[in-house]
């Protein structure tokens, strides 16, 4: 084999590993000449990029996770909008003495506090109910007043029954503080929410410290849960998350540079790539009127291991070079000269790979993607401007003995490398054989994988937020939140609210796996147990109502939309458990959907809804035109949505994303590849072995029990992207040591040595970038890095024997 090797043939002419042409030499050249010139430039527009990148904004809606017409945002939306903002806070505490006049005097001062904060539209609470007894039993007044949990009055019983979930726990345990926040309220009315509640809980802990061990406290354990607060500490954490990810990210990859290369030069410009591309991709950001959200805060890390990946390859090369005895110059510009088409085509196909996220239906994930393949053309860019000047700066040598070690480890490394690429050579039906045994694997763990449909799931589970909504959880009967809209007439009659608890009966009928719905709650309830006074009683549905809206006025708007033209809208609130697995979930969500426009269909409904014309409307609109989407037209008579609704639909709509987003990424890297080695033949089976170790990493999340979360749905197109960088270097070595008219198995075997320690490298980088990943206390953000991380492991195999056997069963052998 040592006769065989190209180095061994070489002629002086060559000076080392000639390139293809005298383009590329001749390039670098005047990259080195002008390197200074360069480096200026490249600050210039650093100068230029920084204001903007101040200005980048961070989105926290989740709202703004959806395409603007897509369905389940639309019923979402509408439900907001005519339910005024739909953003409920709860402010929850446990109270052993809530049913006595203490703890509801304790709780009135709680809920005045609540109510003052600025942004807050109106609270709900047992005090704010114990008061709207007296006023819905005028003849109270006779008697002594009764609170909200005194036994024997209907009125308080009904409300207690009906409210219990809401405003407190079944077991009168846990009482709560419900506050509805105004449309568009400011970041501050969440933070002030939290530093009331931190009050509570530091005088209840006070409290706690001053009562003997024979009288447990009256109140503990203080929290806040609902949308806007999972939204704040959810993004808050990322947001942390993102930078210290980003710093540690940095220091580890940089010490995995100086430890590979022993040059500061190299940490230097590693350093300095990062920051630059940083500044210019949040700068295009900016320009192009994009955000940072939810997936966009590890961008830096994510700019790192690109920038430290194309290092690491220029830096073994200008370290090769110098080595064999050339000069400085000579040896960066060798180095440039042979790896500026193998860098720009690697960092084209991370480009390439994250830029196939764009044709995913979740904003934040497209403008994820186009973000990351600016950053990585940015990289390209950088490296360009800044290599060339930090390359020529003096050397500093470190102890002869550690060179000398770390030159040996780096031979043994690439001779082992040729061996493993020979052994694979030699044996094609084993690399065939190992091939069909991953595609096998994949096919039986992708058919066992599940999708993680709770958001809450993307937290730690020692976190504040899933401790709180666990508590939500067992003490208020489900902390899933969602939504039924009905049509409903101008003026609410007993004939509608007959329908209407029909079909909440129905609704509490749905069992699916022995689960169903823990509350169902609408002013159909509401009205049934104002009815119960005597007066009451006597008034129409109307005007019970009326009295409502005056007693429980942000009650009494959560439920009854204001009226437009001829109609208006009746909201059901319906609770269910948050912890339930992906095909439990699904099934709930359709069955209640089923049951809504089963009932809303029926002729009971349309006659005293008077919808039966709207829907002899709609179905012929529907046969005008196939644009309409169905989802739009069932809006009109039935709607199922809410929080728990749109953020399981989004999840879903994920992993169908995945596989379009990973189509798109194979097509776009397969023509790179076939631009770059001229050969569809060579592209193919380069992408091939690059292909597999993504459905084996997926598959093993499905073997083990694992859910595909929105980290897990990233990987495919990102990771193909990634991986292929070293099969990139390797087909650049290969086309080289076959245009010197050797063989293809002598030409597999030079490309693996001569590439194989950088790859090596690399991958140990990229590994410990996305490693660092998978420490994020936000799980898909630990999902993403730990199985990006595995993928790039199990491509270095592949590249390092399926790869080399395959290239050579693709090339025609032709002898030296």
């Amino acid at each position: 084999m040592t006769s065989q090797h190209p180095d061994n043939h070489r002629s002086p002419s060559h000076g080392g590993e000639s390139t293809r042409s005298g383009w590329t030499r001749s390039f670098a050249s005047k990259l080195i000449a002008t390197r200074w010139a360069l480096f200026v430039i490249g600050l210039v527009l650093f100068g230029l990029a920084y204001p903007a990148a101040q200005q980048i904004r961070f989105e926290r809606s989740i709202a703004a996770m959806f395409p603007a017409d897509d369905p389940a945002y639309l019923a979402y939306r509408k439900l907001q909008d005519q339910f005024g903002g739909n953003a409920v806070v709860m402010l929850v505490y446990q109270d052993n003495e809530l049913t006595a006049d203490a703890g509801i005097e304790r709780n009135r001062i709680m809920t005045e506090k609540v109510a003052a904060i600025p942004g807050v539209k109106g609270v709900l609470s047992p005090s704010v109910l114990n008061a709207a007894i007296s006023k819905l039993q005028p003849l109270s007044i006779l008697n002594r007043a009764p609170t909200l949990f005194r036994q024997g009055n209907r009125i308080a019983e009904g409300l207690d029954e009906l409210f219990a979930g809401y405003t407190h726990s079944k077991d009168h345990s846990h009482a709560a503080v419900v506050a509805i926040l105004e449309p568009g309220y400011p970041p501050q009315t969440i933070e002030q929410l939290k530093n009331y509640t931190e009050r509570v809980q530091d005088s209840m802990l006070a409290v706690a410290a001053e009562t003997t061990n024979s009288s447990p406290p009256v109140i503990n354990q203080a929290f806040l849960v609902g949308e806007p607060i999972l939204v704040h500490d959810g993004f808050e954490l990322i947001k942390q998350d993102g930078n210290q990810l980003a710093v540690t990210t940095v220091i580890l990859l940089s010490m995995v540079v100086f430890l590979s290369l022993l040059d500061l030069r190299f940490v230097a410009l590693s350093m300095l790539l990062i920051l630059w591309s940083t500044v210019l991709t949040q700068a295009c950001m900016v320009w192009i009127g994009s955000s940072l959200s939810l997936v966009s805060t590890i961008l830096t890390a994510i700019i790192t291991v690109i920038s430290v990946t194309a290092v690491l390859h220029l830096g073994v090369r200008f370290r090769n070079s110098q080595n064999r005895g050339h000069g400085q110059s000579r040896a960066a510009t060798e180095a440039i000269a042979l790896l500026v088409m193998p860098i720009l085509w690697t960092c084209m196909t991370d480009a390439a790979g994250f830029a196939a996220l764009s044709v995913s239906q979740i904003l934040p994930i497209r403008e994820f993607g186009i973000m990351i393949a600016i950053s990585a053309i940015a990289v390209c860019l950088a490296i360009m401007l800044f290599s060339p000047a930090l390359m020529m700066l003096p050397t500093f040598r470190f102890h002869a003995r550690l060179d000398q070690q770390q030159q040996r480890l780096s031979r043994n490394l690439r001779r082992r490398c040729i061996r493993l690429a020979d052994a694979s050579i030699r044996a094609p039906r084993k690399c065939v054989a190992t091939a069909g045994v991953m595609v096998v694997i994949a096919v039986i763990g992708m058919g066992r994988s599940q999708t993680e449909t709770s958001f809450l799931n993307n937290f730690d589970r020692g976190s504040s937020v899933v401790s709180a909504y666990q508590e939500v959880e067992t003490e208020f009967g489900g902390a899933g939140v969602w939504d039924i809209i009905l049509d409903a007439p101008t003026e609410l009659n007993s004939a509608y609210l007959e329908q209407v608890r029909l079909l909440e009966q129905d609704l509490r009928a749905i069992k699916i796996d022995d689960e169903g719905l823990t509350k169902v709650l609408s002013l159909a309830d509401a009205d049934e147990v104002a009815s119960r006074s005597a007066v009451s009683a006597l008034l129409s549905p109307s005007s019970r109502l009326s009295a409502m809206s005056v007693v429980m006025p942000v009650f009494y708007d959560a439920l009854l939309s204001q009226p437009t033209e001829d109609k208006r809208h009746l909201r059901i609130m319906l609770r269910s458990r948050e912890q339930l697995d992906a095909t439990a979930k699904t099934a709930m969500i359709k069955e209640v959907q089923r049951v809504v426009q089963q009932h809303v269909n029926s002729q009971a409904w349309q006659k005293v809804t008077k919808t039966s014309q709207i829907a002899s409307d709609s179905r012929a609109a529907d046969q005008i035109t196939d644009n309409v989407p169905h989802t739009l037209s069932d809006m009109k008579t039935g709607q199922v949505t809410g929080y728990y609704v749109i953020m399981a639909d989004l999840i879903n709509q994920l992993v169908k994303d995945q596989w379009r987003c990973f189509a798109t990424s194979s097509v776009l890297i397969l023509l790179l590849l076939w631009l770059a080695t001229g050969s569809m033949r060579l592209a193919l089976v380069a992408l091939v072995p690059n292909i597999l170790p993504v459905f084996l990493v997926l598959a093993l999340v499905g073997i083990t029990g694992g859910k595909i979360n929105m980290g897990a749905a990233m990987i495919a197109a990102v990771s193909v992207g990634l991986s292929i960088d070293g099969s990139v270097h390797f087909l650049a070595g290969y086309q080289r040591t076959r245009r010197r008219k050797h063989n293809a198995q002598t030409s597999s075997r030079h490309a693996s040595g001569r590439t194989g320690v950088p790859i090596l490298l690399a991958t140990a980088a990229l590994m410990v970038g996305f490693g660092v990943m998978s420490t994020s206390d936000f799980v898909p953000t630990a999902t993403f890095g730990a199985l990006v991380a595995s993928t790039l492991a199990i491509g270095t195999i592949v590249n390092l024997t399926l790869l080399p056997a395959f290239v050579v069963w693709a090339a025609p052998d032709e002898s030296a």
